[in-house]
């Protein structure tokens, strides 16, 4: 998982409180926000005017949404939040020396659904999608590399004086409502709710033939499209390229073979798919943050 960059703390001296200490940034119709909690607290309550997308730097946090059983809150993972939805949060590890960090961009409901349409006028999705929306039954987001890299973007341009920002701001919000949508639906392929019959088709055959060759040629002939028009398709609805995505599932494959103590790091490059261990390692590195041994030295 990646994250943004991490904003620079609050000195000690300079805290005015202990839980979610708030550094705010305000433009006409959003609003950034950095918040830092430096000691154990339990059952903390926020509300936030309009949609909320938050994202975890440092510590953790226990949410309790609505609905939803709680669950850890991370860094490298990003909540969404509809506008007045209560929000309540526990901070078990918290302390002055190693408080949580997160930020929270609050989007006006009518400036995101401008957003949207802007996205769904321009962007030439297949037909056999429909208009790209957000899906509000899959919140909680694992990030990616683009939308770490949107997001701190984002955080930059808040935080920045230039007179021009607002400008700034509203083409990088584009980009970065674009990178939640296509997030979303590589979520949704893991759970067989991709869009589309052909792309269904396609990542059906891609999860059950993941330890074998599989080939650009391969996922063209069930999708019926030419090579050019597959990969063009592929890569507007999910943000990455079709060996990304087979990457991505080759490494998952992996992180479940290596809960078998029996099997060597090599032995489990070799079933997931790779002819190369040392690219594995690396491979696996990039897209996790750690390396296939210390996966194993954490179980």
């Amino acid at each position: 998982m990646y994250q943004p960059a991490l904003f620079a703390l609050t000195p000690q001296d300079k805290l005015t409180s202990l839980v979610e200490q708030r550094t705010s940034y305000d433009t006409n119709r959003c609003q950034f926000n950095v918040f830092e909690t430096h000691q154990q607290a339990h059952d903390f309550h926020l509300r936030f005017p309009g949609f909320t997308f938050t994202s975890m730097l440092r510590g953790k946090k226990v949410m309790h949404l609505d609905g939803r059983e709680k669950f850890d809150y991370l860094p490298g993972e990003s909540v969404m939040a509809t506008a007045d939805q209560l929000i309540r949060i526990d901070f078990p590890e918290a302390e002055l020396n190693r408080p949580t960090q997160c930020t929270a961009l609050v989007i006006e409901n009518s400036y995101l659904s401008q957003q949207l349409e802007y996205i769904n006028e321009r962007s030439g999705r297949n037909k056999d999608f429909g208009d790209w929306n957000l899906d509000l039954s899959k919140i909680v987001l694992k990030n990616n590399y683009e939308l770490s890299v949107v997001s701190t973007r984002l955080m930059k341009l808040f935080a920045d004086s230039n007179p021009l920002k607002d400008i700034y701001i509203d083409l990088a919000l584009k980009e970065f409502v674009l990178c939640i949508l296509r997030l979303q639906n590589l979520q949704h392929q893991n759970d067989g709710n991709s869009s589309g019959k052909f792309m269904r088709a396609v990542i059906a055959y891609i999860k059950t033939n993941i330890t074998a060759e599989i080939t650009l040629a391969d996922l063209c002939k069930i999708a019926g499209m030419s090579k050019s028009a597959f990969y063009t398709s592929f890569t507007h609805e999910y943000g990455i390229t079709p060996k990304q995505l087979i990457i991505k599932e080759r490494i998952q494959f992996a992180k479940n073979l290596l809960t078998n103590e029996k099997l060597s790091v090599k032995e489990v490059s070799y079933a997931s798919g790779f002819s190369d261990p040392n690219y594995f390692i690396r491979t696996f590195k990039k897209q996790e943050g750690i390396t296939p041994g210390e996966l194993i030295k954490s179980i």
